[in-house]
């Protein structure tokens, strides 16, 4: 069942225009250190940091907490797995965040045209075992982090 779904529009120049006038101090309060690691093998950064943004947008409109609530912007991110797809991925306190509220699978799409990004979350409720195999998840990456 769905807990949340989420949407977010943004224009690629804005995020081009405040990575100009903020450098890598604005990626590295953005992106979670997975997303910075794969910032760095990109072609395009500006464009990966516009879904990037766009993304986080969406899973926190679709937890239903916007940045708020004990969410920041680094509690969520999305990361491509070895096949490029993106997944939904929450730091410590996001995961927490995550269980307290119920939610289980997260899944997001993200596409962009014409200078526009454009980022769909569906997050879904949280059944028994989902718990267990996401603690599971996180701890791994974790582990693959360093933590």
């Amino acid at each position: 069942m769905i807990y949340g779904i989420g949407v977010d529009v943004l224009e690629t120049s804005r995020i081009a225009k405040t990575i100009e006038r903020f450098g890598s101090r604005f990626v590295e309060r953005l992106l979670m250190p997975e997303e910075q690691a794969q910032l760095a093998r990109t072609r395009r950064p500006e464009r990966f940091v516009a879904m990037r943004f766009a993304a986080k947008e969406a899973i926190v409109k679709a937890m239903g907490t916007g940045f708020a609530h004990g969410i920041w912007i680094r509690d969520v991110g999305v990361v491509q797995n070895s096949w490029g797809k993106p997944e939904v991925v929450y730091s410590p306190r996001g995961e927490e965040m995550r269980r307290r509220l119920g939610i289980g699978e997260g899944h997001i799409t993200l596409t962009d045209e014409s200078g526009l990004v454009v980022a769909v979350a569906v997050l879904m409720k949280a059944e028994p075992e989902d718990d267990e195999r996401a603690r599971g998840r996180s701890a791994g990456a974790a582990r693959r982090r360093g933590r």
